[in-house]
C-alpha cells in the first residue's frame, strides 16, 4: 500500500485514497494482532488508524466530485482518538469500546453515502454510474454490518464472555464486511478509471477538432492563394513580353520573380500534401530521382533566390545515384536546409553539398561557414516554431527544420545537425536506398 501511495498520480483524491489504504491496512493489522491482548496503546492506535483511513476516503470522495473538502472531518479523528483513549484509561468494557468504534465508522460511511447519492453529471450513465452503484451497495453492507454489531453488543452482552465477544468482533466486523469492502474500494478504482477515460476522450476530441481546423485552414489557403498568384504570374508574363518588345532589359528580374512565385506555389502545395499524408489520406508519391541532377537544380535555384548574398555553392557527387522518393517533398526539404545554410551563414559564404553512399544508405551533407548552433540548442532546433538564440537578426518562422524532419521521416530517413570543428554547421540527411542501388558499388565510404 505504501508503494501505491508513492506511485499514485498527482490528483489529490488519488493520493488521499492511497493514504487511506495505508492507514486502514496498518490499523486493521494492529487490531487483529492485539485483539486477544489487554487493551493498550497499540489497540488504540489500530482503531484510530482504521477510523482515519475511512475519514480520508470520504475526504477523497468529496475531492473527486469537485466539492470543497471539509476540514472538520479531521476533527472527527481527533475526537475519536480522545474518546477511545478515555475508555482505555478508565478500563472500559470491550462492548463500550466496540460500540464507539462501530458508531464512528457508521457516521463516516453515512457521510460517504451522502456524497455518492448527490447526483453528478459525470456519473449519470454508463460504467461510471455502475461504479457509483457498486460503491453505494458496498457502503450499505458496511453500515448494516456495524449496526448489527452494535445491536449484538447492546442487547446480548451476557450471552458471550469476553473471549467470545472478541471472536465475534473479528468475524462480524472485519470478515463479514469484507464483501462490502470488496465492492466499495474497487468501485473507487472504477470511478477513477472512468474519469481518466472521460478526460482522454475530451482530449482526443479537442485534438481532432484542432487537426480538422488546421486542415480546413490549409485547404482554404491552398484554394485562395491560387487566384492572386495566378494574377501575379500572368502579369509577369505580360511584362516579360512587353520588355522584349520594347527592348528593355528586365529579363533577369522578371525571371527571378517568376521563380519566387513558382516556389511559393510549390511550398503551399507541399504543405497541403503533407497534411493529407499526416491524416492518412494518401501515401507519398515515389518516383526515381537522379540525385546529382536533382541536387544541382536545387542548388542553382537557391543561388538565384539568394543572389543578393552571393553564396558560393558547390556539389560533390562523383557518381550518379538514383533514389525513389517524392520529388516535391524532397525539394522543399533541401531548399529549407540550403536556405538556412545561406541566410544564417556569412555573406558570400561557402556552402558545400556532398552526396555519398554508406552501408546501404544515402547521405546528403550540407556544410556552411556560419556561426554554428549552441550546444544546448542542437536537440531543440527541430521543434516547431523554435528559433535559436543566434537567429534574432534574421527573419524566420522556426518551422523550416520541423518541416524538413517531417518530410525526411516520411521517407524513413533522419536528419542530424552538428557543429563543424572549424566553424559552421553540418546538416546530414540519411535516406535508405533500395537494395539494388545499395549494392551497386557507387561511392562507397
Amino acid at each position: 500500500m505504501i508503494g501505491v501511495y508513492f506511485a499514485a498520480p498527482i490528483e489529490r483524491y488519488t493520493r488521499l485514497w492511497a493514504m487511506s489504504g495505508v492507514l486502514t491496512a496498518v490499523g486493521m493489522t494492529l487490531i487483529i494482532l492485539n485483539a486477544a491482548r489487554p487493551p493498550g496503546f497499540l489497540l488504540m492506535l489500530g482503531n484510530v488508524g482504521l477510523f482515519s483511513g475511512c475519514v480520508i476516503v470520504w475526504v477523497g470522495l468529496r475531492a473527486f466530485f469537485g466539492r470543497s473538502i471539509s476540514r472538520w472531518g479531521y476533527g472527527l479523528v481527533a475526537l475519536f482518538a480522545c474518546l477511545y483513549f478515555l475508555l482505555i484509561e478508565n478500563k472500559a468494557e470491550f462492548s463500550s469500546r466496540a460500540c464507539l468504534s462501530s458508531a464512528s465508522l457508521i457516521l463516516v460511511f453515512v457521510l460517504c453515502l451522502q456524497t455518492l447519492l448527490v447526483r453528478n453529471p459525470e456519473a449519470a450513465s454508463g460504467r461510471h454510474g455502475y461504479a457509483r452503484e457498486m460503491a453505494i451497495v458496498g457502503l450499505l453492507m458496511l453500515i448494516a454490518a456495524h449496526t448489527l454489531r452494535i445491536v449484538v453488543l447492546l442487547y446480548q452482552p451476557v450471552a458471550f464472555n469476553s473471549a467470545w465477544m472478541s471472536q465475534i468482533n473479528i468475524v462480524a466486523v472485519y470478515l463479514v464486511p469484507l464483501a462490502g469492502t470488496l465492492l466499495f474500494f474497487p468501485a473507487l478504482l472504477l470511478l477513477y478509471f472512468e474519469r481518466i477515460k472521460h478526460q482522454l476522450l475530451l482530449s482526443l476530441e479537442a485534438k481532432q477538432e484542432a487537426l480538422e481546423n488546421q486542415m480546413r485552414f490549409v485547404e482554404m489557403f491552398s484554394h485562395e492563394y491560387r487566384t492572386p498568384l495566378a494574377v501575379i504570374r500572368t502579369n509577369l508574363d505580360i511584362l516579360q513580353s512587353k520588355q522584349q518588345a520594347s527592348g528593355l532589359h528586365f529579363a533577369s528580374n522578371l525571371g527571378k520573380m517568376q521563380r519566387a512565385v513558382l516556389r511559393l506555389v510549390e511550398l503551399a502545395e507541399t504543405a497541403l500534401q503533407r497534411d493529407q499524408h499526416s491524416e492518412g489520406k494518401d501515401d507519398i508519391l515515389r518516383e526515381p530521382i537522379l540525385m546529382r541532377d536533382f541536387l544541382q537544380t536545387i542548388i542553382d535555384e537557391a543561388a538565384d533566390f539568394w543572389s543578393e548574398r552571393a553564396p558560393r555553392l558547390g556539389l560533390k557527387c562523383p557518381h550518379s545515384i538514383v533514389f525513389d522518393g517524392d520529388r516535391k517533398l524532397l525539394k522543399t526539404a533541401m531548399l529549407n536546409v540550403l536556405d538556412n545554410a545561406i541566410k544564417y551563414g556569412a555573406k558570400q559564404g561557402t556552402v558545400s553539398v556532398q552526396l555519398r553512399k554508406n552501408n546501404g544508405t544515402l547521405l546528403i551533407t550540407v556544410d556552411d561557414d556560419g556561426p554554428g548552433i549552441p550546444k544546448h540548442e542542437l536537440d531543440l532546433v527541430y521543434g516547431k516554431y523554435f528559433r535559436g538564440s543566434r537567429t534574432a537578426s534574421v527573419a524566420g518562422s522556426g518551422v523550416g527544420l520541423y518541416l524538413v524532419r517531417r518530410i525526411i521521416a516520411q521517407h524513413a530517413g533522419s536528419i542530424f545537425l552538428s557543429n563543424r570543428p572549424d566553424g559552421g554547421t553540418s546538416a546530414t540527411i540519411t535516406l535508405p536506398l533500395p537494395i539494388e542501388e545499395a549494392h551497386s558499388g557507387a561511392i562507397e565510404n
